[in-house]
Parts: C-alpha cells; sequence; structure tokens
C-alpha cells in the first residue's frame, strides 16, 4: 500500500526559545513519508539561523519548504502555510510544542491508511507545565456527544489533531479575525458533515509558558476565552442547542423578535 505522506505545518516568529525542540521531534520522528513547510513571519533573533541549520541537517531526508509571510496574526500565517502543502494528512506543530514520542507519526498514519475513509482524528489535550505533564482526558466528554461538547467550548485539541489536508480549505481554513478563536470555527464546520476519530491518546505535547497566546497568564486565557464565545456567535452556536440558525428553536425565536419589534417599535 502505498504510504501516506505527512505534512507538518510550523509557524514561527522570534521563536528561539523553544524551536530547537520542536524541529528536534520532527527529525526523530521513525516515520519518515513526510514534508515540514516553515512559515516565518521575519523573525530578528536566532530564529532564522535555527532553521537554516535545521534545513542543512535534513535536506537529503525528506522536504523542507521554507517561506515568509508578514505577520498578521497565526490564523493568516496558518493559512498561508497550508497553501503550500501537499501531503494527504496535515498536522499543525508550533514551535512550542513538540511530538511526544518518536513514534507519533506513525501511530496516526497507521491509523488513516487503515481507515481510508477517515478525514481526521483527534486525542487528548497534553500540556507541560515547568517541566511537568499533564493529560487533559477531555476526548472522554467529546465520546459522549461531539456536537453538544463543542457547543459549549473548542474541547479539541489541535495539538493532537490530523486531518485530511484538502478539508481544511474545504471547510474555511483557519480564521484571521483577533477577535475568534484561530481553529474553533474549522471544527464546528468539519463536523457538521464529519465526525472525528475519538482516541484516547496523545501525540504532541502543549508547552504552557508566559509567552503562550492563550494560556501564558489568566488574563490571556480570559481573552482566549471572550474569542470562543466570539466564534460561536460568529458560527451560530449555542450551548446545548447546537447550531441553532438550523434549529426550530432560532426559527421561533426570530419570529418572536420580529413581533417583539412590531409590538415596540423604536
Amino acid at each position: 500500500m502505498k504510504s501516506i505522506t505527512i505534512s507538518i505545518v510550523t509557524c514561527t516568529f522570534n521563536s528561539e526559545k523553544y524551536l530547537k525542540n520542536a524541529l528536534k521531534s520532527i527529525e526523530s520522528q521513525t516515520y519518515q513519508p513526510i514534508e515540514h513547510i516553515i512559515n516565518d513571519a521575519y523573525s530578528t533573533d536566532s530564529t532564522l539561523e535555527i532553521i537554516r541549520e535545521y534545513i542543512e541537517r535534513n535536506k537529503n531526508r525528506y522536504s523542507i519548504k521554507f517561506i515568509q509571510s508578514e505577520p498578521k496574526g497565526v490564523g493568516n500565517a496558518l493559512n498561508v502555510a497550508t497553501k503550500e502543502a501537499t501531503g494527504e494528512i496535515i498536522h499543525y506543530l508550533h514551535s512550542d510544542d513538540y511530538y511526544l514520542n518518536q513514534d507519533s507519526l506513525e501511530k496516526v498514519a497507521e491509523i488513516f491508511k487503515n481507515r481510508p475513509d477517515l478525514v481526521w482524528l483527534t486525542g487528548n489535550f497534553l500540556t507541560e507545565f515547568a517541566g511537568r505533564k499533564v493529560v487533559i482526558p477531555q476526548t472522554h466528554l467529546l465520546r459522549m456527544n461531539p456536537v453538544i461538547a463543542l457547543s459549549f467550548m473548542n474541547f479539541i485539541s489541535h495539538e493532537n489533531t490530523f486531518m485530511k489536508r484538502d478539508f481544511v480549505q474545504r471547510y474555511g481554513g483557519f480564521n484571521e479575525g483577533k477577535n475568534e478563536v484561530v481553529e474553533y470555527s474549522l471544527w464546528l464546520n468539519m463536523l457538521k458533515d464529519y465526525r472525528p476519530l475519538i482516541l484516547d491518546d496523545e501525540y504532541t505535547v502543549f508547552i504552557i509558558h508566559k509567552g503562550s497566546t492563550s494560556t501564558g497568564s489568566f488574563l490571556k486565557f480570559s481573552k482566549a476565552v471572550m474569542r470562543a464565545f466570539n466564534t460561536q456567535r460568529k458560527e451560530k452556536v449555542f450551548p446545548l442547542i447546537g447550531y441553532y440558525a438550523d434549529n426550530s428553536f432560532y426559527a421561533r425565536w426570530k419570529l418572536l423578535m420580529k413581533k417583539t419589534t412590531k409590538s415596540f417599535p423604536l
């Protein structure tokens, strides 16, 4: 059976502190039918030198594409890099995250190979804080009812989510607005047509540190929660109700609002 190529996307901007660890975890993978797309937002620290050394070490092992794009946010950087990918499966490894084990990609490739109709899979949220790893098994909640679970909050760990590449752009790609969660809309749109394979397993480690845009502090976390609520409104999702635009609840609510407006004109 033909090997499945996995496209790994990494976006960088002054990422020198954690980037070497992320790249090392790619180099050590036992599964090598991969390509790596690196999109840098014109870093000014030693990030570019780290990337150059990485490319030189691995140029004969697997395909590495290096591009640069203007710093217009994480969502834009991911969308630009995705257009460069050619693999059947795509994974987004941030510059401050890393693959848990050397066989992480091998396990994923085997699953997709054995299930050719599978569109996406997701695992637990594995974090590292001050050198200690903690697994958050949110997949137990997702397995009960992924539609209802996602209507409450973005419970899918994008670090531990792998997708067929062509479905990313087919379902709208990543949010580029500052007031929305980058990947939340993509999950909600894909979920309408395809349920993910939900696994009680981990593939990638998410590092919690001060520089993290969503977990670096209580204020950053609070802003991340507000971005999730903004995304829910944009996608017309309501807790428990789910996609209310397609629900009879929404139709009744619109009728009530219309009647109320007529009864109490401004």
